[in-house]
């Protein structure tokens, strides 16, 4: 069994069945309406139906000491190392307070900015995991989450006023996060396009992958299946999977988003 530990935060869209292998997972602070929202404990329908409805949603990074915690409870669990694994520091403080956490933790705290966001980061937390797993250093799960981290890429259409009922998607814009920037990629006129210019996109190139494909209110759950299906017919995809849009990620999305992460298969 390894003595190292990993901890992550919730934009990470951890599913439970991975966080609930040892995986310290630190929640991002979620209001509604000034009222706390626990997306560990309530219905992500319920979050996204408030927000089509017009709530008023902040967000805010875990604190150090919700990592000292984090780590002391891993310390407490055995571990004799924690590797603290976050989204792209150039967007959010996350990173910032696990650093500051780990220079006063029981035990030493490798803190790993992946360069990327959202499910992107959990792909890097299951590589760091599966590495640990199979009987490597703690330097060898960082490495595998750095190399995910670095061949990560990512395709997203996101509406981000209140409202819901866009089924056309009309005149949405296709973006791509990269270098701590959201880009743009392309303009479409209806949501056929859109998805084909997502596929496009992912597509382009000649190496194998594999992919993964997520949404968030279930006004787009369609259109996602639709990417989903379009990704599975192809010959460079090795596999596709698919995930929900969390809150922690869904308050700066909004409710009518969906998209992709992929990254190439060799890796």
């Amino acid at each position: 069994m390894s003595t190292t530990a990993i901890c992550t935060d919730s934009s990470a869209l951890l599913p439970a069945r991975v966080a609930d292998l040892g995986i310290e997972v630190v929640p991002i602070g979620i209001t509604l309406d000034g009222e706390p929202f626990d997306e560990r404990a309530q219905p992500i329908d319920d979050f996204y139906e408030r927000l089509i409805d017009g709530v008023e949603v902040t967000t805010s990074q875990p604190s150090p000491s919700d990592f000292t915690d984090a780590y002391a409870k891993l310390a407490a669990r055995g571990a004799r190392r924690v590797l603290s694994i976050h989204l792209d520091a150039r967007v959010s403080g996350t990173t910032s307070s696990a650093e500051l956490a780990a220079r006063e933790a029981r035990v030493p705290v490798r803190v790993v900015d992946t360069r990327t966001v959202s499910f992107g980061v959990g792909v890097c937390v299951r590589a760091a995991a599966e590495a640990l797993a199979a009987g490597g250093s703690a330097g060898d799960a960082v490495a595998a989450a750095v190399r995910l981290g670095t061949a990560m890429r990512n395709v997203f259409v996101a509406h981000r006023g209140p409202g819901g009922r866009v089924p056309e998607l009309q005149g949405w814009s296709v973006r791509t996060f990269a270098d701590g920037r959201t880009l743009p990629i392309a303009a479409c006129d209806n949501a056929d396009e859109t998805v084909d210019s997502m596929a496009a996109h992912m597509l382009g190139g000649e190496a194998l992958i594999r992919a993964a494909v997520g949404h968030a209110a279930e006004v787009v759950e369609a259109r996602a299946d639709d990417l989903a299906d379009m990704l599975a017919r192809s010959s460079l995809v090795l596999g596709v999977e698919r995930y929900r849009v969390g809150a922690a990620v869904g308050a700066h999305t909004g409710p009518v988003a969906f998209g992709a992460f992929w990254w190439a298969a060799e890796v």
